[in-house]
């Protein structure tokens, strides 16, 4: 993680406002493609004397940006990584990624072993 950033005075501590930045793995929801790729956010912290609700302080006359950096980088992970807007997934039936293999179909669904339970949908 690398963050870069600058921190500004007041009447009662100090704000600090940063860019972070990481790598990450995916995995893509619809595809199951994964790749690596950067995160990158901005954030704002105002640190004092007292720690705030999540411990975060001035100790020492120092402070510490790793706790705020992760968890800004943290917020910024995808909940649902795409591996591009128009990923058409995989196929219901046999898994063939759509992306890459058009599927031709699979034929009549009572040859599906999962065929009995489309009834229990269906009501």
């Amino acid at each position: 993680m690398e963050v870069e950033g600058t921190v500004q005075g007041t009447v009662d501590g100090v704000i600090a406002e940063f860019e972070t930045r990481g790598q990450a793995h995916f995995a893509c929801v619809r595809c199951l493609t994964e790749w690596d790729g950067v995160i990158s956010t901005k954030g704002t912290q105002h640190f004092s004397r007292l720690p705030d609700e999540d411990g975060y302080a001035i100790v020492d006359r120092q402070i510490d940006l790793t706790g705020p950096a992760t968890d800004e980088l943290a917020l910024a992970i995808p909940a649902a990584p795409l591996c591009r807007e128009d990923c058409k997934g995989l196929c219901p039936i046999c898994g063939t990624d759509l992306n890459t293999d058009p599927c031709d179909g699979h034929g009549e669904e009572s040859d599906s072993p999962f065929a009995a339970l489309k009834d229990l949908f269906d009501s």
